[in-house]
């Protein structure tokens, strides 16, 4: 039955692409990104504006008329900075996984790296352990390349920092240098940055978790502000690009912390969707489209002799060749298998299976039969008709 979607609240949609490092998913920008190694069962990789980044390192270089190789010491020298950025991600990664906590992948973009993990714990001391490891990392890190440079008896020039490694004793002095700005600059208290979040962990140790988040929220807006205005004085875009980061992740982890306090006493059947758009297996691609042209859903359920089969979204059935979409039936295209959930199931915890993004939707079975689907704009609109979040 096709149904015409629901509107659901206007952050709804963005949330899992802005939220801080570690923290929800980012699956939009991992579709435009290509693996590069993986660790521990975590895969490494990198979007394809980082390319942009390099080149842009090297034109700017060759422009400013340095040579190739100094220019090649220069798109180095970024190459060892997110070297350092990955392994401060490996930092929060591993130590979450001591705690029982997956992570699906790191992602390194222009203006950093982003861990994805699949949830959060509220336990405040755990989420104080997870944070502080990242910068952690990057301590150990000056330290041991300090102790090496001390021992050696070379004396640090922070200056090297702009002319690259070019031998063993500068590149000792940039590790060194890059470690030490990482390990501060990580703990500004910019809440959804490191530093803002052991904000919120000390806090939520002395105080409730929504308090908690409210006030480490407003302080990351306040730091946000602050790196838009650095950004304008200094001409620095990528300070206006961390601005705008951490104001719009401050705003949505706000939200997503008051959400998960509206549905932590909910069971799914109050929250699912008993309407959605459904077709049997033996419809054609073609017989889909005009559904959705008459306004369905943009995910549909595809049943197979009335059970739960699979998924496909609206990108997956207009990429059937036009020539095909009279013939092809809709069980022969490879759609998704979400796990189905329980209708009694508490909300708390299916949010997290939803918040991963690697599902439009998650079907409720009872008994074996499919009787409802869970989508985030379910969880958005129950909290805007119960106002359960506004009054936490």
């Amino acid at each position: 039955m096709a149904r015409s979607r629901p509107p659901g609240l206007p952050w709804s949609n963005e949330r899992t692409a802005i939220n801080h490092n570690y923290l929800g998913s980012v699956p939009d920008l991992i579709t435009r990104s290509f693996p590069l190694f993986r660790f521990r069962g975590i895969q490494v990789l990198m979007h394809w504006s980082f390319l942009l980044l390099l080149g842009w390192v090297l034109i700017s270089s060759l422009s400013a008329g340095k040579g190739m190789m100094q220019a090649a010491y220069q798109v180095g020298a970024v190459l060892i900075v997110f070297a350092c950025v990955v392994l401060h991600e490996f930092g929060h990664a591993l130590t979450a996984m001591h705690y029982g906590v997956g992570t699906k992948s790191i992602l390194l973009l222009p203006i950093g790296g982003v861990a994805t993990l699949e949830r959060m714990p509220e336990e405040p001391r755990q989420e104080l352990m997870i944070t502080l490891a990242g910068p952690a990392v990057n301590l150990v890190i000056a330290a041991i390349v300090g102790m090496v440079l001390w021992l050696a008896g070379s004396v640090p020039n922070v200056s090297i920092m702009t002319e690259g490694p070019s031998n063993l004793f500068t590149l000792g002095v940039f590790l060194l240098s890059v470690n030490v700005v990482l390990f501060l600059f990580n703990l500004v208290p910019a809440f959804p940055m490191d530093g803002g979040r052991i904000l919120r962990s000390i806090l939520a140790m002395n105080m409730d978790r929504v308090k908690a988040t409210r006030i480490a929220g407003r302080i990351g807006v306040f730091f946000a502000m602050g790196f838009v205005f650095a950004a304008f004085k200094w001409g620095n875009p990528m300070l206006a690009l961390i601005g705008v980061f951490v104001f719009l992740g401050a705003s949505a982890e706000t939200r997503l912390v008051q959400e998960q306090r509206a549905l932590r006493d909910v069971r799914v059947r109050e929250v699912m969707r008993t309407k959605f758009w459904s077709m049997p297996a033996t419809a054609t691609v073609q017989d889909a489209l005009a559904e959705l042209l008459a306004g369905g859903d943009h995910t549909l359920v595809v049943m197979r002799d009335g059970d739960f089969s699979h998924l496909l979204t609206r990108e997956e059935l207009i990429a059937v060749p036009a020539a095909e979409r009279h013939e092809r039936s809709l069980g022969v295209l490879n759609g998704a298998k979400p796990p189905g959930v329980e209708p009694d199931a508490w909300m708390r915890t299916v949010h997290e299976k939803l918040m991963t993004g690697s599902w439009a939707l998650l079907p409720v079975i009872e008994g074996g039969k499919l009787i409802g689907v869970l989508e985030l704009d379910n969880l958005s609109e129950y909290i805007s008709i119960h106002g359960t979040a506004q009054s936490t």
